[in-house]
């Protein structure tokens, strides 16, 4: 490849020339310099390149479109928070790039509004988990975009890394601090507290919790990752709150409670008003407070992993603390 250059009326302007596949390809005489005509030829021969090597890939598609398409998606397979999130995030996406061109948007371009985002809530004392979410569903978006619709192979997410984060731990209340909230609660609400201590369930697992997945000895639990995904079941030590308790099959034992409970929350702030000192918690503080009893017991690593459901051992370290 080669640039030239032409005497004109107005000065001397640059064009490229070069042999492509037994075809020849020029510029119009329009460049103002080598180094002008020169880029621009690299980017035609890159282009032409990527449409030999990929001949199916779509032209390209507008930055809104896309994200359109990834949040109807998300909209049918995943969790209405999951939705929220991510359509929060390409939105932000959205009006710091405006309706680019997909194939146009640079790693540049996104590696700075995640370090402006990361600015912004190191301002505030807030750790790295939102620009990092951030990265994830941006690259997510792309990829999506190259296996759907066929766009340009390369993210422009590649080669961002994730930001560090300063990791804190879970908050675990102590026996007297459960017995204290027990104390305020009836009989149903006091039930679901011991279930979730003696099982490590999670809220979701105790809503959809049956009288057929009680056996002699032990519970069976089924968790469902995303909206649409399957119900994956795992087996708990039967719990001593059970003890003695009835149910029909397909009766829910927590019946009382279709969505997330309120009452954990409002109880301790009431609690709070009284003595400052109490420390405000939920239902997955509990979680971690089994997980790390299990740990405190000898319970082997991928035991306790099982026990709670996880796929990933590195997210069952991080459950575990040392109790008192």
């Amino acid at each position: 490849m080669a640039q030239y250059y032409r005497k004109l009326a107005k000065g001397i302007k640059w064009y490229y020339k070069f042999s492509f596949n037994n075809q020849i390809y020029f510029s119009k005489c329009i460049y103002q310099s080598k180094a002008e005509a020169k880029r621009e030829e690299n980017i035609k021969y890159k282009e032409l390149d990527e449409k030999r090597r990929f001949p199916e890939l779509k032209e390209d598609m507008k930055l809104k479109d896309l994200i359109d398409a990834r949040l109807s998606e998300l909209q049918t397979k995943k969790s209405q928070s999951y939705h929220k999130d991510n359509k929060f995030y390409l939105t932000l996406l959205l009006q710091n790039l405006g309706n680019a061109w997909v194939g146009d948007i640079t790693r540049a371009e996104i590696n700075s509004l995640l370090l402006l985002t990361a600015d912004r809530f190191k301002l505030n004392g807030k750790s790295n988990y939102t620009p990092n979410a951030m990265l994830r569903c941006y690259k997510a978006l792309f990829n999506y975009g190259i296996d759907n619709y066929n766009l340009n192979p390369f993210n422009p997410c590649k080669g961002i890394k994730f930001m560090p984060i300063d990791k804190k731990l879970k908050y675990i209340p102590s026996d007297n601090e459960i017995e204290a909230l027990k104390a305020k609660c009836d009989k149903e609400q006091e039930l679901l507290i011991d279930f979730i201590t003696q099982t490590g369930a999670r809220i979701g697992e105790c809503l959809r919790f049956k009288g057929k997945d009680i056996l002699d000895t032990s519970v069976v639990l089924y968790t469902r990752k995303s909206k649409n995904s399957n119900l994956t079941p795992r087996r708990v030590d039967f719990p001593d709150c059970l003890k003695g308790k009835k149910y029909k099959p397909e009766q829910l034992v927590f019946v009382r409670w279709s969505k997330l409970p309120k009452f954990l929350d409002k109880k301790l702030r009431g609690m709070k008003k009284v003595k400052p000192e109490i420390k405000l918690w939920g239902f997955h503080n509990l979680r971690h407070r089994y997980a790390s009893k299990l740990s405190k017991a000898g319970v082997p690593l991928f035991e306790i992993m099982s026990k709670l459901g996880h796929s990933n051992i590195t997210t069952t370290q991080l459950y575990l603390q040392l109790l008192d």
